[in-house]
């Protein structure tokens, strides 16, 4: 997987681990769904791309109809090693891993969670080569699709939108367009897609989430525009002054995917011995 720029914080994960919840709350349907696409036979082997401090997998264990053994891969091994849990082997990698995982596991089913706008165009090529290689039904959760609303509305929210989105697609990655890209590609390649959107609705409970987010997406807009460094510091003043009194209501919009096969593998897993960590071969 592509490296970010910006390292991904525990504490900003930490953060926004509510309204991930909360927004996929409101799609139960599609982890249903995951789940029966799975063979039915022990264990029930998932794998979780970027899997960071292990927030998705804490979120499905729970709505998993019997116990899973998860394989958690990120390229980043401080936030791995936070992650907890029983039944666990982290993997140190990137998205190159993922179709040997798959194979020497013989997963059932594979996830992630708020990736998929961070990867490049060609990774988002690659995973759909995967699915369709190893036919494992995959959930890919909370992907922005590019939309903030803003409650009451300022001048500058267009400009601001559109700047950050430019951010975000740049470097060969499609950025906000990511979850439609996979989307189509799966389609063409004969998968199954279900979507749902999964936004979050935030007000003044969120406080630091919504002063995280607007500081963070101000800075992203001002590095595709230098234009906007005077609009954006204004808005973000009144936007945080009006969180500040409580009056401040956002919208940010995520969607959800859902991609089967005709037939989903299954087995056991063969060569994964249980729970502890190690580093993925380097890829070429």
């Amino acid at each position: 997987m592509t490296r970010p720029e910006r390292p991904i914080a525990a504490d900003w994960l930490a953060l926004r681990r509510t309204a991930d919840t909360v927004a996929r709350d409101g799609a139960p349907e599609l982890v249903a769904a995951w789940v029966a696409a799975a063979d039915g036979g022990d264990p029930l082997i998932i794998v979780d791309v970027g899997a960071g401090t292990g927030a998705n997998r804490a979120y499905l264990e729970r709505r998993l109809p019997r116990p899973g053994r998860w394989v958690l891969l990120d390229h980043d091994a401080e936030l791995l090693a936070a992650s907890a849990g029983e039944n666990v082997e982290r993997v140190v990698g990137g998205l190159g891993e993922l179709g040997d995982l798959i194979r020497s596991c013989d997963a059932r089913l594979v996830t992630c969670s708020a990736l998929l706008d961070l990867l490049t165009t060609a990774e988002l090529d690659e995973l759909a080569e995967v699915l369709v290689a190893h036919r494992v039904p995959a959930l890919f959760s909370l992907t922005v699709d590019g939309t903030l609303q803003l409650d009451p509305p300022h001048p500058a929210d267009s400009a601001l939108i559109a700047a950050f989105n430019e951010h975000q697609a740049r470097d060969g990655r499609p950025g906000s367009g990511a979850a439609g890209y996979l989307a189509d590609r799966c389609e063409h390649l004969g998968l199954r897609v279900r979507k749902a959107d999964t936004p979050w609705l935030l007000d003044a409970g969120a406080a630091p989430l919504i002063r995280r987010l607007l500081t963070e997406r101000a800075q992203a807009a001002v590095e595709a525009r230098s234009e906007l460094a005077n609009p954006a510091a204004d808005w973000l003043r009144a936007r945080l002054r009006l969180l500040d009194e409580g009056a401040l209501r956002v919208r940010v919009g995520h969607v959800d995917l859902l991609i089967t096969p005709g037939n989903p593998a299954g087995g056991a897993c063969r060569n994964h011995g249980g729970t502890g960590s190690r580093q993925a071969r380097p890829t070429g």
